[in-house]
């Protein structure tokens, strides 16, 4: 069996070797439209700021004394508790509208589709900014957030990514205002209707967190999302790697070669075989 392997292996090295030209000529051709896309597709750079979610303090017993009050007054509705920015915050970096709402303000959509008469849909931007601009990378164990933006140009690259996260800080934030500020329409509402001493008590309470959300957002652009590393324009392109498309040309030529003389011997050898049977 192996003697057998071995004479295969060996007929199969001279049928290359007599048919090395070819073998040079795909493998030539291939290596060249490796590096053609590789010195002619435009070079991309990474641009990454990291940040770290700010988390709020809870509102404590407040919050409690409303939940068993419920019944009384209808407070579930509101939305009461510390977390409820920080689920904002989760998923506004994600999110369409906050990519939307980026592109409109910048006005980023003849950027986005350059050398078109035709204008791309916000849509189909929007789109193409998700799946080949913008990247996300969460490390839930060390608690950051890192927010990538890739593009043709550095220094664009680093202030879309520095204002992805400004924007959704300020998405957040006023988010968070308008709620507080219905929280406190409501509640001052409710206040006015019960003559109930405790209840108003608690009432208030809620009010005062309420207002303090409202001050804090008022007065913390850094609402959301605290930046640890802003993005900073990059010196050194992200992409097209152009060795690793050198070498893996030059090793698909090679292979593809060899595979077409193969397959070009088999079938001759077919052939053959079909001739002298139907002689």
């Amino acid at each position: 069996m192996s003697e057998k392997m071995e004479i295969d292996l060996v007929a199969i090295s001279l049928l290359l070797w007599r048919h090395r030209l070819w073998v040079l000529l795909v493998t030539v051709v291939v290596t060249a439209a490796a590096a053609y896309y590789a010195f002619t597709t435009p070079p991309t750079y990474r641009a990454e700021v990291v940040t770290t979610e700010v988390r709020e303090q809870p509102m404590g017993g407040a919050a409690a004394i409303a939940n068993q009050l419920s019944g009384l007054v209808n407070l579930s509705n509101l939305g009461l508790g510390g977390d409820r920015n920080e689920r904002d915050a989760e998923a506004v970096l994600e999110s369409r509208r906050l990519i939307s709402e980026f592109i409109t303000r910048n006005n980023l959509l003849p950027q986005l589709s350059p050398g078109s008469n035709k204008p791309r849909t916000l849509w189909r931007a929007v789109q193409q900014f998700q799946k080949n601009v913008l990247s996300i990378r969460q490390d839930p164990r060390r608690g950051i957030t890192s927010l990538s933006v890739e593009w043709t140009d550095p220094a664009t690259a680093a202030r879309w990514a520095n204002g992805l996260v400004a924007l959704a800080n300020e998405l957040v934030r006023m988010h968070a205002m308008e709620e507080a500020q219905r929280n406190i329409a409501y509640l001052s509402t409710q206040a006015e209707r019960t003559n109930d001493v405790d209840l108003r008590r608690v009432i208030f309470n809620l009010i005062e967190n309420e207002t303090k959300t409202l001050m804090m957002a008022n007065g913390r652009p850094e609402y959301a999302f605290r930046t640890v590393d802003p993005a900073v324009p990059p010196e050194i392109r992200s992409a097209p790697h152009r060795t690793m498309l050198l070498a893996t040309g030059l090793a698909v030529g090679l292979l593809l070669g060899g595979m077409l003389v193969l397959a070009w011997d088999w079938v001759r050898r077919q052939r053959l075989r079909l001739r002298g049977i139907a002689s």
